[in-house]
Parts: structure tokens; C-alpha cells; sequence
């Protein structure tokens, strides 16, 4: 038994031969590292906003898609993933239709792909064709036809892509332009950040989808608006909490002192002082209140129905509060 390894030197062995660009970084107590120089511990809190624009365009799509192909069954919108876009790039082979859109305010364009099975089974049923069905497309470029139908249907898709955009901000999408190929795309590096939210269409004899894409940069500038399922939902919520948070401060209890003199006195009288001594005060000329050891009202003081009582006359001005 003695010639096993124990686990703790079987990880070290691995270790070592990933090499030490590979290795994850740990403390020095053994607990691995969290980054937050990085994007991607960011973008999970944007997902819950984003998955609520992927379902209103989901349904957009399929009334878009319907129109063109009475075959569509139904248009799902599947888990939104966090991605770089090199990563992208090796799951998504060309060709495949890329609309390259600009979303004022979002910081960087975005992006609608649709998948080359949806692309040709479309263009296929809309001529008439029974949409390929158990036929293998090897080609790597569309026709012309297929792009001119496609940059159509790109530009019918804007407004709803708008609409679907409006319940967490306001954009105003334009066509910027199209490509075939995600390696002809310049507005994005292999290690930027992406949420990639897919639809999948179900349609007979296919298995295909539309990608949005959302680069980190687009949704940097709008990201307060992200933060939530809505901005009336965001407005009602913060409401409540500020009437709770009022009602508590109102009830909250302050001591209150009313300060009638003050006197300076030695040490020497002070070390001498006894149980029964009479220390002389002054009659108050004026009496200062304080809350929570704060200087903050001046009065006068006397009695009010047969109780001790001070008349506030001013409020003292924060600069001219004696510490």
C-alpha cells in the first residue's frame, strides 16, 4: 500500500504537467482565486433582464417566421449562455446569415445569426419547395437569392427586436450590415464577452436556430437599467422599500439633553470635592439642546404648567456648532 500515491500528490502531479499556465491560481490557505478583473462574474446578474427581451422576441419570431413558413411549429428560447466569441466563432460554421445591428443606446452593435438549415429550408419553402428535407447543403456562401431574402427578413425583424427591447430600455435598431462568416466580423475580438441567447425552431425534418447576440460593451453604458424585470417593477419595489425604510427612522428613539451651564473648575478643587459639597451654577441665559451629544436648538429656560421646561427660540446652524 505504501507504493500509492496519496490524492493530494496525484493533484500535484497533474499540476505539474499542465504546466503552470494551465494550473489555477490558489491562496496560500489552498482556496482557488476569484478574478474580478474580469467580465464574466458581472454579466450573470444582467441574465434575468435579458432572458425577459429573449422571450418577447421568441414570440415576435415565431409570428415573422410563420408568416414565411406555414411548417414552423414553434419558436423556444433556450438558456442564455455567457461565452467569449472565439468560442462562438467554433460552434457557429459558416455560412450563416449575420445581421450586424446598431441599438442606440447600447454601446456596440449586436447581433441576429440565423443558423444555414433555417436559412435554406426558408428560402426552399418560400419558393415552393418542400424546404430540403433530407437534403445535405455543403455549400459555403449563400446565393443571391438567399441573401436578398434574408436581408429582408433581417430588416422586418428590427421593430420587433426594438419591442422586445423596450420592457427593460429603449432602443433604436438600424441595420448596419451583413455577413456570412463571423471571421469577417470586426467589432469583436476572439476574447470578448458575450451573452448568446439561441431560439430553436421546430420545424419537420430540421434542427436549426436564431442566435442574438449581446457583446459585455453593448450593455455596459445601459447596465442600471438591466438590473431587474422591468422598470415599473423596479419603481413599485423601491417605493415600498423607502416608505418601510421612512417609518422605521420616524420610530427610531433620540436622547434629548437640555444644557443649562457649564463651569471650569481646578484640579486641585476638584481632587477635594466630597460627598454633600454645593456646586454654584449660575442662572441659564440661554439653554442649548442637544440630540444624540449634537448641538442642535437654543431656548430659554423655565416652567410650563407646573413642569420644568425649555422654550426653543432658533435652530443653530451646523457651521456654528461648538464640538
Amino acid at each position: 500500500m505504501n507504493e500509492i500515491l496519496e490524492p493530494a500528490e496525484i493533484d500535484a502531479l497533474m499540476n505539474e504537467m499542465r504546466g503552470p499556465e494551465t494550473a489555477q491560481p490558489q491562496a496560500a490557505d489552498g482556496r482557488d482565486r476569484y478574478d474580478f478583473a474580469t467580465q464574466d462574474y458581472a454579466v450573470q446578474r444582467l441574465i434575468p433582464a435579458l432572458s425577459l427581451v429573449q422571450t418577447q422576441f421568441a414570440e415576435a419570431l415565431k409570428q415573422r417566421l410563420r408568416q414565411l413558413s406555414p411548417d414552423i411549429q414553434g419558436v423556444r428560447a433556450e438558456r442564455i449562455a455567457v461565452m467569449k466569441f472565439g468560442e462562438l466563432q467554433r460552434m457557429l460554421t459558416p455560412p450563416c446569415d449575420i445581421s450586424v445591428i446598431l441599438a442606440s443606446p447600447l454601446g456596440a452593435p449586436i447581433y441576429l445569426v440565423f443558423e444555414a438549415d433555417l436559412v435554406f429550408a426558408l428560402v426552399d419553402q418560400f419558393f415552393g419547395g418542400r424546404g430540403g428535407v433530407g437534403i445535405k447543403r455543403l455549400q459555403s456562401e449563400f446565393s443571391p437569392s438567399e441573401a436578398r431574402f434574408m436581408q429582408q427578413l433581417g430588416r422586418t425583424l428590427l421593430p420587433d427586436l426594438g419591442q422586445a427591447w423596450h420592457s427593460v430600455v429603449d432602443i433604436s435598431p438600424t441595420l448596419l450590415e451583413r455577413h456570412s462568416d463571423l471571421r469577417f466580423v470586426d467589432h469583436l475580438k476572439q476574447s470578448d464577452n458575450l451573452l448568446a441567447a439561441r431560439f430553436a425552431i421546430t420545424m419537420p425534418g430540421h434542427d436549426c436556430g436564431v442566435w442574438m447576440l449581446v457583446p459585455w460593451a453593448a450593455i455596459d453604458p445601459v447596465r442600471e437599467h438591466l438590473g431587474g424585470q422591468g422598470r415599473a417593477s423596479r419603481q413599485e419595489h423601491d417605493e415600498q422599500w423607502r416608505q418601510r425604510l421612512l417609518a422605521g427612522i420616524e420610530a427610531t428613539s433620540l436622547s434629548l439633553v437640555a444644557r443649562l451651564n457649564e463651569s471650569t473648575m481646578s484640579l486641585s478643587k476638584v481632587s477635594r470635592l466630597a460627598v454633600g459639597d454645593v456646586l454654584p451654577i449660575d442662572s441659564p441665559q440661554g439653554v442649548t439642546l442637544l440630540i444624540e451629544d449634537l448641538a442642535l436648538m437654543a431656548g430659554t429656560f423655565g416652567t410650563h404648567q407646573g413642569q420644568l421646561a425649555v422654550k426653543v427660540h432658533h435652530q443653530i446652524h451646523p457651521m456654528s456648532r461648538s464640538a
